[in-house]
């Protein structure tokens, strides 16, 4: 076997091995259970109608905390959790523990709860809450 031969082969093999590893990298990835979801509770009655500045100022502040890279609204974003609907499955008080990673969330959120803290001091967090009521 020449010097050419063999580097076209390992080359070959290389690619190989890393598409079959890729592959099922994502077989895994997809056969993980979904992470649990928050009880369905009676349906949460609509908010009061919030200002629709208020609620620009919730969608920049989903974008400005980075939440579209674990969370998805509308098919944009990650799509592992979408947020789509949420207002109307969540109140305000339980969409504010699962937006900071506190009580019953941070148990299930394990360590992605210590993420989710630096939003606690954050100015806009009400906004964002307002927005994300408003998902039905």
């Amino acid at each position: 076997m020449t010097r050419e031969s063999r580097a076209k082969w390992l080359a070959v093999a290389t690619a190989a091995l890393v598409i079959a590893l890729s592959a099922l990298f994502a077989a895994l990835r997809n056969l993980s259970p979904l992470p649990a979801r928050a009880p369905q509770s009676a349906a949460v009655p609509p908010p009061p109608a919030a200002d629709p500045a208020r609620i620009a100022a919730g969608r920049a502040a989903f974008e400005r905390m980075n939440c579209a890279m674990c969370h998805s609204i509308a098919g944009r974003g990650n799509p592992s959790h979408p947020l789509d609907g949420v207002g109307g499955r969540l109140d305000r008080a339980q969409l504010r523990a699962w937006a900071l990673g506190e009580g019953e969330a941070a148990a299930r959120l394990g360590g992605i709860a210590s993420i989710k803290q630096r939003n606690r001091g954050d100015p806009e967090l009400d906004a964002l809450l307002d927005y994300l009521q408003q998902l039905r």
